[in-house]
């Protein structure tokens, strides 16, 4: 099989949402089954989650030469059938019942069909492509990263290498399938002969945690909103004896909260891994080790083996010297191969020749550990001084509020989400001090609860449309 072989047959693969336990070995039997049903090289547009019948697809494209694209069940229709419109996919794999035009049932699995378009589309697909993720938690744009088998192996390897994830290991769903960090956790488990307990439940319900004590589950990962919510639960209250390692990307998490899940989950002998990385190389870019959170505050940490990061200036030209800011590069075999926009670019070769540069700005220190400054792109310039709106979001997550920063000509718009200590005033005028700009040019909104896009960052897309 793709991710795992003989040697893995007898352990345990996958744990349902009922408890039932599946084998590789059964496993194995399943993906066969299912790979009779595609008759040739195509696109398979996967709308699943973390269930067996998505994951036994998912496996199933890889292992037949299938090019899955995964897609969120919450996508908008609408959304979708544009999609299905730009892209053309012979397969469609999906719990909804509509039937789209010129698509028929192939097959149901569970609460699943497999629906086959009727008409004999004629698509060009790379020979190296091999599973096909969106750029973000908006699932309806047509931008799509393009990965390859090597990709997905280089990655999954690399994780379990630097994690030390061994068949004895067992690991439960937090993430979406779709989203190319919760799909790197289930094939960097895959990958190691490990058990994967399914669940589709929000880390605030208690049925969540209910199941990683019935399955006596090892590790647990999250983005930065995932252990927000966790710091609410309080760290001292979970009983999670079985738990020996907890990982965060997704995201950068304010220090002062990393430092609180640190120490809780020190206490109670949990290992804590701080990672960063893109769906653009195939997830996880680089990590910092449990015993390097504090001493190397706020660092995304070194390279994951087999990886390789450095600082290039403007000019493309590496910069050799310490804590010099450039933009952040990254090279290794999980980079993919570049984006599609459209149906003729999944026939494109290599753009990106095992290169990526992650737009991020960034320097390093005297012992070679990253520290990200802030994105390239999230700059506006207010009456002629560049804002760097990172920053001011750090500034104001430092003071205790969760909020989200945007900007337009000569004007910073800050939203903060509602608190009992929150005066837009006196925030207005910190802001206003840190920054040195007139407080005119500083619009503060509170509302409710910030927007989020399924892989817990803000979506700033959609507090700009409200605006």
């Amino acid at each position: 099989m793709f991710f795992f072989d003989d040697q893995y047959l007898e352990n345990i693969a996958l744990i349902d949402r009922n408890g039932s336990f599946l084998s590789y070995s059964d496993l194995t039997q399943k993906i066969k089954e299912f790979s009779s049903a595609f008759d040739r090289r195509h696109l398979v547009f996967i709308v699943g989650e973390n269930d067996v019948s998505s994951i036994v697809c998912y496996l199933s494209c890889l292992e037949s030469d299938m090019v899955p694209l995964l897609l969120s069940p919450k996508i908008n229709l609408d959304q979708l059938k544009n999609l299905i419109e730009v892209y053309k996919p012979r397969y469609i794999f999906q719990k909804l019942e509509d039937l789209y035009a010129n698509y028929s049932l192939a097959l149901r699995d569970q609460a699943y069909s497999l629906l086959v378009n009727n008409n004999n589309l004629q698509v060009q697909l790379n020979s190296k492509l091999a599973l096909l993720l969106t750029t973000s938690g908006s699932t309806g744009s047509p931008k799509l990263v393009r990965l390859t088998k090597k990709n997905l192996i280089s990655n999954a390897r690399s994780i379990s290498n630097y994690l030390k994830i061994s068949p004895d290991n067992r690991v439960i769903t937090s993430l979406p399938f779709n989203y190319s960090y919760g799909l790197s956790v289930i094939n960097s488990h895959l990958i190691s002969g490990s058990s994967i307990v399914l669940s589709n439940a929000s880390m605030i319900e208690g049925e969540f945690w209910k199941k990683i004590n019935e399955h006596s589950v090892t590790g647990l990962s999250g983005v930065p909103y995932n252990y927000e919510m966790i710091l609410k639960l309080g760290i001292n209250r979970l009983k999670i004896p079985s738990i020996n390692t907890m990982t965060q990307a997704g995201g950068r998490l304010d220090f002062e909260k990393m430092k609180t899940i640190y120490d809780g989950l020190k206490s109670k002998k949990i290992d804590f891994y701080s990672m960063y990385g893109q769906t653009e190389a195939t997830a996880r870019i680089s990590y910092l080790a449990p015993n390097d959170i504090i001493r190397k505050r706020g660092s995304i940490g070194k390279a994951i083996p087999n990886g390789r990061l450095w600082i290039e200036d403007k000019n493309g030209k590496i910069i050799d010297q310490s804590d010099t800011t450039g933009e952040l590069m990254y090279s290794g075999d999980n980079v993919s191969m570049g984006y599609a926009n459209s149906l003729d670019d999944l026939n494109l070769g290599d753009i990106n020749k095992g290169s990526l540069r992650t737009g991020d700005l960034a320097h390093f220190d005297s012992e070679g550990y990253f520290y990200i400054k802030g994105s390239i792109n999230r700059f506006i310039k207010v009456f002629g001084n560049r804002i760097s709106l990172d920053s001011v979001e750090e500034l104001i997550s430092s003071m205790g509020f969760e909020c989200a920063v945007t900007g337009e000509e000569n004007m910073l718009l800050i939203f903060v989400e509602d608190h009992p200590s929150l005066s837009t005033d006196s925030l207005r005028i910190e802001i206003s001090s840190f920054i040195g700009i007139n407080q005119k040019a500083i619009e503060i909104s509170s509302i409710s609860l910030l927007p989020r896009l399924i892989n817990g960052k803000i979506d700033y897309k959609a507090l700009s449309e409200g605006k």
